[in-house]
């Protein structure tokens, strides 16, 4: 600035307007100084804020689980979710309340979890877990210790452990159980499921899960399980979710040709377990998808049929295939099977319209299988149907009968062996002309 009484020299012209602004930019910088600072004060009080009402929900959370029974707190996030998640809003802040519960074994400090034995339930830790957006959550625990005589000595408990092929935990599996007592809940994260305090006895515990298929096929069925007084009890289930893989077939027709068969059924084997699978309706068909099967890792044998004993040994009539869970496979198996070409006769004269029945007789339980013959006597869908050779590996007792002249006429024969793949097993049914029936006494259906 200008001395006074001085005039500015030529070159001082604009250096008031240049201190001017230099004295507002040191103005602005100060201020945003204190602006941020004043913002940073705010954001820390609203964040103290917010923590101590995340505290004091976690207070009151404690003080509810408090009041609810043992047996509801043990697993209350897993067994009863409606108790375990509550949302609040305070000053527009929404916080989610998290409620867990554990028994706890004292001797190990741990839960009394997966293993079995003498390992006591001897209280139940309680956490309750507050979080909010862009914070860490706040936890309070503490322990709620069974009141004298709360806990029968003569109860024990149940634990379930649900594996899938690895193995591995199976999480999320549903658990009820009946017997002295009832109980139900899902297995958590680590596959267990542990329902303590249960009167002594045998229970039925039915698992549940959607997709899920066990070592023999089936999906999730009831099972038996023992409490015993004092002691921690386990029940083992595996299961896993199934795979799907359409299968087709082909009879052997001789000089090495094999042609479309229908067929109902295949059988999966493994070592671990087996597994049988129809077509819908225990129809006929070219072809079908078979589900579900278990993935077991060390892959299946398949083969024709509904049982072990159509096993044929030789590789020409079993496919092999290792199942990844739930795999829905794209490509179809194919399975080659032996071949009966049965005539029905009156005489020389082919029969049309009789009732065939063939029954697998190296099953456990016999399956029997239902034809017409068509015009050339062979066995069929109907009359005038392509006619139907091929079959499972494995022997059949064969049964044809036909009204003519107004009286019934039958014959059968057991013992008769489907087992090659070079050529049909060639069987002329001959029904006697008086109406009797040769062979056995039996009638077919």
């Amino acid at each position: 600035m200008t001395p006074p009484g001085r005039k500015p020299l030529h070159g001082e012209d604009g250096f008031a307007l240049i201190e001017v602004l230099v004295s507002a930019l040191i103005l602005a910088i100060a201020a945003g100084a204190i602006l941020s600072l004043l913002q940073a004060t705010t954001r820390s009080a609203a964040a103290e804020r917010q923590h101590t009402e995340a505290y004091s929900l976690a207070q009151e959370d404690q003080a509810r689980l408090r009041s609810l029974r043992l047996s509801t707190l043990n697993r209350i996030s897993v067994e009863n979710p409606s108790l375990s998640e509550h949302k609040y809003t305070l000053n527009g802040t929404v916080f989610t309340v998290k409620s867990e519960g554990a028994f706890i074994n004292n001797s190990t400090r741990q839960p009394a979890g997966c293993t079995s034995g003498k390992t006591s339930a001897d209280y139940v830790q309680i956490t309750s877990t507050v979080s909010w957006s862009g914070h860490q959550p706040v936890t309070v625990q503490s322990i709620v210790s069974p009141s004298n005589g709360s806990l029968d000595p003569k109860h024990g408990t149940l634990v379930v452990t649900a594996t899938k092929v690895g193995p591995l935990p199976l999480a999320g599996l549903g658990l009820k159980g009946s017997g002295p007592g009832t109980f139900s809940g899902t297995t958590d994260s680590s596959g267990c499921a542990n329902f303590t305090d249960l009167p002594a006895g045998n229970y039925e515990v039915t698992p549940s899960g959607t997709g899920l298929v066990g070592l023999d096929g089936l999906p999730p069925h009831a099972e038996k399980a023992g409490v015993s007084e004092g002691t921690t009890s386990t029940l083992t289930l595996q299961y896993d979710y199934g795979a799907s893989i359409p299968v087709e077939f082909e009879y052997a027709a001789g000089g090495g040709v094999f042609k479309p068969a229908k067929l109902d059924s295949v059988f999966a084997s493994n070592t671990s377990g087996t597994g049988s699978y129809w077509s819908p309706g225990k129809t006929r068909v070219l072809n079908f998808t078979a589900s579900p099967l278990y993935p077991f890792s060390s892959g299946d044998s398949i083969w024709a049929g509904s049982c072990k004993g159509n096993n044929p040994k030789v590789s020409t009539g079993i496919a092999t295939y290792t199942f990844k869970s739930g795999e829905v496979a794209t490509q179809p198996l194919h399975l080659k099977v032996p071949a009966l070409e049965l005539t029905v006769k009156n005489g020389s004269a082919n029969v049309s319209g009789a009732t065939i029945t063939i029954t697998d007789e190296v099953c456990t339980e016999p399956v029997e299988r239902t034809y017409v013959s068509e015009s050339a006597g062979h066995q069929s869908s109907s009359t005038i149907g392509t006619p139907e050779y091929g079959l499972p590996f494995g022997k059949y007792k064969v049964c044809a009968s036909a009204s003519y002249s107004g009286t019934l006429h039958r014959v059968r024969e057991s013992g008769v062996a489907v087992e090659s793949y070079t050529a049909p097993t060639v069987k002329t049914l001959s029904l006697p002309s008086t109406g009797s029936e040769t062979g056995s006494t039996k009638t077919c259906p």
